[in-house]
């Protein structure tokens, strides 16, 4: 019997950055925590605020240096998981990317490949 991944399996590595990358929703123009490994499929954030399971979002990644001569990266992503972060009022959410441009998937991999 073939068992299939689940959709919260990891096909990819994950890579942290070798910067701080601030992360936005771009519908609320708000910021909703930091950016904590991502590849061209996923990410993982976490922030003060807890996201929603299996909902769209529309978020922005503010690079403190440039990517490609880029500073920011806008994904859209829905996200797969949230949980609690201990008792420090942090939430921990992972997402998968499910719309970007070839130029955002390029910034992706320079990104995760800055820290490998």
């Amino acid at each position: 019997m073939t068992e299939f991944p689940s959709k919260n399996s990891r096909c990819q590595a994950r890579q942290a950055t070798g910067q701080t990358v601030d992360v936005y929703d771009n519908t609320l123009d708000a910021y909703v925590g930091r950016l904590v490994n991502i590849h061209t499929q996923g990410l993982m954030v976490i922030g003060d605020q807890p996201f929603e399971e299996d909902r769209l979002y529309r978020l922005d990644l503010h690079l403190s240096h440039p990517v490609n001569e880029r500073n920011s990266i806008h994904l859209g992503v829905d996200c797969l998981w949230v949980r609690n972060a201990d008792d420090n009022g942090k939430h921990w959410a992972g997402f998968s990317i499910i719309d970007a441009s070839p130029q955002a998937l390029e910034d992706i991999e320079t990104l995760a490949q800055s820290e490998s």
